[in-house]
């Protein structure tokens, strides 16, 4: 994974609820929100994650804060078609990068 460049990730919690965020360090974000602590977000500490949805790659802070306010604003039915096809991230953002979702990867 590159060093500049930040992720923005879409999560499944216990619920089915669908848990949007940004990390510069994926791998410490995911596995704070799994840890469930002090660390973790309010949301994701009270509806333990399930699975990792969707994960693009961006190259700065300000790109990341973009996207994931785009996407927090799509309805649900919008944000599990945007997980079952993840290209389609080009129209909220011209510098996303889909990545794989395997949880695993990246823990």
């Amino acid at each position: 994974m590159a060093q500049d460049c930040w992720y923005v990730y879409m999560v499944r919690c216990a619920d089915d609820s669908i848990y949007t965020g940004m990390a510069k360090d994926i791998r410490k974000r995911l596995k704070e929100h799994l840890a469930r602590g002090s660390e973790c977000a309010k949301y994701t500490r009270s509806r333990p994650v399930t699975s990792l949805e969707a994960l693009w790659q961006v190259p700065d802070g300000h790109a990341a804060r973009s996207l994931e306010w785009h996407i927090k604003r799509l309805t649900r039915k919008k944000k599990l078609l945007l997980i079952q096809n993840p290209e389609t991230i080009s129209t909220l953002s011209q510098d996303a990068t889909p990545l794989s979702p395997d949880l695993n990867l990246y823990l």
